[in-house]
């Protein structure tokens, strides 16, 4: 049984309310921070090795310390709850049964910062859980631990809830802080970077839900003790969103210590493939990641047993590795059609760019245009290859990741599941009937766009 320090208490009942999350240990890591300096707290997280678990993996308290500290001008931190990368839920699980946790390390990681004003910029699906949250906040102004001087110590702090309108994009973080400004919410160049100049040119800091709920254990363990959870680079715990052809989806916690293998097929965690089917592939990060097929997830190029830390699950890079991403862990099975999951993401990612960069804007339409031609049987061999050319112009060749999330899963396929492209052009009788009886369109694109 791996070692819990985030969903320890989430059984417990009446957890989301206060009197009951303070009766079980709540506030403690405030009470403990505020009694050392600003400074030691950040020193703390810099021990505890926490990587930001938003999908980046950049070491916080690295991230952290780059915060600029001009006299006079105000620094903020800002929470990412815009949690809209498909395959991943589990920020939602945190905020929607441990809301007073994340408060809680926010108020920490305030006081680390010297920010007075922090904001939570939540996705607007999320509409019951803003009232969650704003509960929570209540409670916790109502207790002392929000407000003004609080504790007795001088330091003020209130924290504020921000609803998004549904913008993947919004999830970049410069994106974000341009939404909270009531901007467009397109990303920004870089340099400069927000830790110089970010909400309203001020110092700030963007971080995620789990990111910073995880600075409530490190505080009440102290960072060393916490950077001994886990393996080598891959500290702490990890919250893992399961979903797909698995019997038992859900949140988990691991502590990285686990095989990918145990990790699918043990009962503790995802209970294996549903129905009694094969392991085909998997996502492994949330779907902006590669694909892998089940022998590369099990097992690294090397031939070694693929564990679920960072840097295992991106041995030997592409083509061979993935990444640990934001943790939307999405199974598939040995029926599943790669080509039409492809297309699913291709058509979100089309769906989502916000334009300002050609290759993206062109580049995920087009991709998407022929991905449908493909599985909807009205596709050429020459199509593959024009695919692969266009995925490769948008890497790296945009403002902000967005451009990347959509090439990659593309790249990917392709590598490792070309067979089924090509099937889908030498069988295209087969491949129109399978697609729900959608043959009779005389042009796939009114598929996509009709």
């Amino acid at each position: 049984m791996g070692r819990k320090v985030l969903l320890d208490k989430a059984h417990i009942e009446g957890i989301r309310y206060y009197d009951v999350y303070r009766k079980n240990g709540g506030y403690a890591a405030v009470e403990k921070a505020l009694k050392m300096a600003p400074g030691d707290v950040v020193e703390e997280v810099k021990k505890s090795g926490l990587r930001g678990r938003g999908g980046a993996g950049f070491p916080t308290g690295m991230k952290w310390s780059f915060l600029a500290k001009p006299e006079g001008v105000p620094r903020y931190l800002v929470c990412n709850a815009d949690e809209s990368e498909p395959g991943t839920f589990k920020d939602r699980y945190l905020m929607e049964f441990l809301p007073h946790l994340l408060i809680e390390g926010l108020i920490v990681a305030s006081w680390a910062l010297g920010s007075n004003r922090t904001y939570i910029y939540i996705r607007g699906e999320y509409a019951w859980i803003v009232d969650i949250l704003e509960q929570a906040i209540a409670e916790a102004n109502q207790a002392g631990f929000l407000g003004k001087n609080i504790l007795g110590t001088g330091f003020d702090c209130q924290i504020y809830v921000q609803r998004g309108a549904g913008a993947y994009i919004c999830g970049e973080e410069t994106a974000l802080i341009e939404s909270l400004e009531g901007k467009r919410g397109n990303p920004r160049i870089k340099p400069p970077f927000p830790a110089i100049k970010g909400l309203y040119d001020c110092p700030t800091v963007v971080n995620n839900v789990e990111t910073l709920a995880a600075v409530v254990p490190i505080m009440n363990l102290g960072g060393e003790e916490y950077a001994k959870i886990g393996v080598g680079k891959s500290t702490g715990t990890k919250l893992i969103s399961a979903c797909g052809n698995i019997n038992k989806p859900g949140v988990y916690e691991i502590d990285m210590t686990q095989s990918v293998e145990e990790f699918i097929f043990s009962d503790e965690y995802c209970g294996g493939i549903a129905n009694g089917k094969r392991l085909k592939a998997c996502i492994p990060g949330g779907s902006s990641v590669p694909i892998l097929p089940a022998n590369l997830l099990l097992k690294t190029a090397k031939g070694e047993q693929r564990m679920m830390t960072y840097e295992s699950l991106a041995d030997g890079g592409f083509p061979t590795g993935s990444m640990m991403g934001s943790g939307g862990f999405i199974v598939l099975d040995e029926d599943q059609c790669v080509v039409r999951h492809t297309l699913s993401l291709a058509r979100f990612y089309r769906h989502e760019s916000c334009g300002q960069c050609s290759p993206c804007r062109e580049g995920t339409g087009w991709m998407e245009k022929i991905l449908t031609k493909l599985e909807y049987g009205k596709g050429q061999m020459s199509d593959i290859d024009l695919l692969w050319d266009i995925q490769r112009k948008i890497e790296g060749n945009t403002i902000c990741p967005l451009g990347d999330a959509a090439a990659w899963p593309v790249a990917a396929a392709i590598r490792h599941f070309r067979d089924e492209f090509e099937w889908h052009v030498t069988h295209p009788e087969e491949a129109q009937v399978r697609n729900f009886g959608l043959a009779h369109y005389a042009d796939p694109l009114e598929v996509a766009v009709g």
